[in-house]
């Protein structure tokens, strides 16, 4: 995955229900890399912050691993470009990893300018895109992440 960006979350705080029952964590962990990868795309309640877009490569170029098992691949609404989602990753078991595929100058200029002549005219009409949006949802959103974790697994394990 040459040019990607690749984001790991620490869960240590989840750990016992890991050791109390794996399968149903596994899967609670997944329902969890969903729904971050929608905040981190999309904004969520706590941080409107979105990548920058004109065609939507970026957000197209995500996916969702726990482990080894593709989660998500974000959905792509592309008028231009081609996004490239990875599908596979060789992460660790029970470890949540985000992937977003594409060069940092057409992720981050995604207008086609030359990197230093500044953000384009689609990214400065859309209030909430632009630069630290991942920063800011990994700030924002890491305890909520871990609640909706937190919650599906009590659910699914009946614990």
């Amino acid at each position: 995955m040459e040019g990607s960006l690749k984001l790991t979350m620490d869960l240590s705080p989840l750990k016992k229900f890991q050791r109390q029952d794996p399968k149903h964590f596994k899967e609670a962990q997944k329902v969890g890399a969903v729904q971050f990868l929608n905040w981190a795309n999309n904004g969520s309640a706590k941080s409107p912050k979105k990548p920058p877009i004109r065609w939507g490569v970026l957000r197209g170029s995500s996916s969702a691993f726990v482990g080894r098992d593709l989660v998500m691949k974000f959905p792509q609404v592309l008028r231009e470009g081609v996004a490239t989602p990875a599908e596979s990753y060789s992460g660790e078991d029970l470890v949540i990893t985000f992937v977003w595929n594409t060069d940092y100058a057409f992720k981050m200029h995604e207008w086609g300018q030359k990197p230093e002549q500044g953000w384009g005219k689609f990214t400065l009409q859309d209030a909430d895109a632009g630069n630290k949006w991942l920063e800011e949802h990994l700030d924002a959103d890491k305890d909520d992440l871990m609640k909706v974790i937190g919650m599906k697994f009590k659910k699914v394990s009946g614990l």
